[in-house]
């Protein structure tokens, strides 16, 4: 290999930052021009490898990184020791290690992080200057900010945005304080929330949008609201802690075993379906669909949810049959069979798994005698 080609090699390895998911990225004075020029920010930490503040810091500053740094990420966390590229951290006029300063894309005049240097403290950071420079680029855009796991939600993007998925927003006033409180804690929460497929985080400033606000009828500030294709769904407790809020959104998601389209490809984790009002007559289109009408709270339920997950498992490769259950608030349990979204059989109560197994396989059987003939309606649920 000649000196020119090997010379280009050792130029293009100096000079790119391959990806690592969950990495803190190590840039140098050939790579980061091109890191602040392509990317959206960098949240980088300039330190000495003899700095106890720096070696105290680093386990948090790891942590932030894994949940920032991704292969499809326009955001990275980056570190520059300072003992190794002196002339860079000096043109960037680092006085003391860490130094944490975040740099907009293009933009080399930085924003230094002072705050606690604590994961929800730096996440806040992060979620503030990148509404900061959004609304600088675009007040009136239509395109939705996605930072950090977070949604950033305005006058000109929400409708359409909450039209089709499920969200969790909270809508708040800047001025207050149980706004600023919970702030950090939200912040943490998108985090968690960034890489599932099934819900986004996001915030509305209702000082920013007041017409929003005013048509989901926001009378108090904080306020969160479970929002599912467009539809208010649900209002969590903005007096709640992270574990709070974790448990809550456990209890709402629809996650795999709610989805139909991919449920129903029988491609499916999970041997249960979860059935709401917005997906029952699409999970009806089976030939045979069981279903188990429970309450969280309900020992009987309780006592049958073991047995109804190996039913499940017993019907897992047939087509014609789903098992499924809605979570009620009343009654129970109570067991409805569908055949060709007629109901067929209605039981109440716990029964033996033998049983349950039976009444499935023998309604698949041709010539089947039904029990009763009702239509189904949404009415059930």
């Amino acid at each position: 290999m000649s000196k020119k080609v090997t010379a280009f090699y050792l130029l293009l390895i100096f000079n790119v930052v391959v990806p690592e998911d969950g990495s803190v990225y190590d840039y140098n004075p050939g790579n980061f021009k091109h890191q602040i020029e392509g990317l959206d920010g960098n949240f980088i930490m300039f330190y000495a490898p003899w700095c106890r503040h720096c070696t105290e810091f680093e386990p948090i500053w790891s942590e932030l990184a894994e949940l920032v740094n991704t292969r499809d990420s326009k955001f990275a966390i980056a570190q520059v020791d300072c003992t190794q590229h002196a002339n860079l951290c000096q043109e960037v006029d680092i006085t003391g290690y860490p130094s944490l300063l975040y740099f907009h894309k293009s933009s080399f005049s930085p924003v230094e992080y002072k705050g606690t240097r604590d994961l929800p403290s730096l996440t806040l950071f992060l979620s503030e200057v990148f509404t900061i420079r959004s609304e600088k680029l675009s007040k009136s855009s239509d395109e939705v900010k996605i930072s950090t796991g977070m949604a950033y939600l305005t006058d000109h993007n929400i409708e359409k945005f909450v039209s089709k998925g499920q969200h969790f927003i909270m809508f708040y006033a800047p001025w207050c304080r149980a706004s600023q409180k919970l702030s950090p804690t939200w912040a943490e929460l998108a985090l968690q929330y960034t890489h599932n497929p099934y819900i986004q985080v996001g915030k509305v400033n209702c000082m920013d949008s007041e017409m929003t606000c005013k048509t989901f009828d926001i009378k108090q500030y904080p306020y969160l609201l479970w929002i599912v294709n467009g539809r208010i769904m649900g209002v969590a407790s903005s007096d709640a802690s992270l574990n709070d809020l974790n448990e809550y959104v456990d209890r709402m998601l629809l996650a795999e075993n709610h989805d139909p389209d991919k449920f129903m490809k029988k491609k499916k984790a999970l041997p249960v379906a979860r059935i709401s009002e917005e997906t029952f007559e699409t999970f009806l289109e089976k030939e045979l669909v069981f279903v188990n009408f429970f309450a969280p709270w309900c020992a009987h339920c309780m006592q049958l949810n073991p047995l109804w997950t190996k039913l499940g498992e017993k019907f897992l490769n047939e087509s014609r049959v789903l098992i499924a259950d809605v979570d009620c608030i009343s009654g129970l349990p109570t067991l409805i069979l569908y055949k060709q979204k007629k109901i067929v059989n209605v039981d109440h109560g716990s029964k033996p798994l033998e049983s349950l197994i039976s009444l499935v396989s023998g309604h698949l059987e041709p010539g089947t005698q039904d029990q009763t003939e009702q239509p189904a309606t949404k009415d059930e649920l």
